[in-house]
Order: C-alpha cells, then structure tokens, then sequence
C-alpha cells in the first residue's frame, strides 16, 4: 500500500501594489534629484529620498489589485479623454507646516489645475470598477523625500529655497501610466503595467 502524498495548496498570489500618475522628462527629473542632493547634505533628518528615475505625479493610489484585474483597469482607463498640457516646477516646502514635517515636496507653477482636472476623470473612470472616489481634495505636488525621523534644529525653510538653483522650464505632458510598485529595501520599484495617451473626443493627441 502507498502512501499519497497530499496535493500542495496553490500558492497565493499577492495583489499587485498600483498607482496611476504622470511621467516626467528626464531633464526634469535630474532637476529634482539635485535638489533632493543637495537638501539631502543640508539636513540632518533621516529622509527617504525620491531615487532617480522615479519621479511622478501621482493622480490616484490603488493600493492592492489582483493581476487579472489589470486589463479591466486598463480598458477603463483607455476611455479617459484628455489633452497635452504643460507643466512647470514652481515652488517647495514641507507637510505640514504646524508640526514635524511627514514629507518633502515640489509643487507646480504650471499645469496644476490640469493635473487636477485629469485626476478627477481617473477618479471617475474607476468608480464602476469599485475604487472609491478620493475624499480628500487633489493637490498637485512631487515627493522630494518622506521624513523618517525629524533632527532637532534642521532648518526646513531650506526646502522653501531649495528649487531657486535650477531652471525649471516647462514640460509637455501627453501621456499617464498605471504603475506597479514593489517595495524592497533600498525603496520603492516602479514599472509600467499600462501608458495612455492623450486623447480627445476620442482622437490620440501628441504632446508638441
């Protein structure tokens, strides 16, 4: 008499960790890593930096999805209308500004409000897939770090002057990605599950 050896369970599959934003150009993108340098130098906080080549505006965190959902997202995110609009580094500072910094962040002199406007028509692309809509109200920013814990006396009107050592031209945004991110221990890893271009009425548009 054998004996049968039980059939392992299959392994479950972990939700894949999304989040749908704007790419940035690469010259932007090393703009904001110099800065990110050079405050990194000038504080003595234990921050987690934004690491090159993943800078993005988020419009929208899924949090965890199945993979076999990715294709419905897309299809839904596919119907999103939008056109090229432009966008420009402005400004920086922390959150919040009434107590021991969470975050450090770049905001926006140009394309805010179009950034808002898209990420409201995300936002309502996702509602029938079951994503609740976002409560709290949009805000356009870029994650320069996330304060790990704050060092007495850093002085964070530094971040308020940090972007003033660089030019800041404006960028032609003409596309939004869904993103997968894998957390590891040197930090987040991002790739592209999905990229949408901008459209309108239907029409591919192409940023100039």
């Amino acid at each position: 008499m054998t004996t049968q050896r039980p059939t392992p369970a299959p392994a479950l599959k972990r939700p894949l960790r999304c989040f749908i934003g704007l790419p940035l150009p690469e010259g932007l993108q090393a703009g904001l890593s110099r800065v990110a340098q050079r405050l990194a130098g000038a504080l003595a906080s234990r921050i987690s930096w934004t690491r090159p080549g993943n800078w993005h505006l988020t419009l929208k965190f899924l949090g965890g999805v199945d993979a076999g959902r990715v294709p419905e997202l897309a299809g839904a995110l596919h119907g999103v209308d939008f056109a090229p609009f432009a966008l420009a580094v402005g400004r920086a500072g922390v959150f919040p500004t009434d107590g021991p910094p969470r975050a450090l962040w770049a905001g926006l002199a140009l394309g805010a409000a179009e950034s808002g406007l898209l990420a409201a028509k995300v936002d309502r692309a996702l509602v029938p897939l079951g994503f609740a809509p976002e409560a709290r109200p949009f805000t356009a920013h870029l994650t320069l770090g996330r304060v790990k814990t704050a060092a007495p006396g850093d002085d964070w009107a530094l971040v308020e002057r940090a972007l003033a050592g660089e030019s800041w031209p404006k960028v032609e945004i003409g596309s939004f990605v869904l993103w997968q991110s894998v957390l590891t221990a040197s930090g987040p890893q991002y790739s592209r599950l999905a990229e949408f271009p901008a459209r309108v009425a239907g029409v591919v548009r192409v940023a100039e």
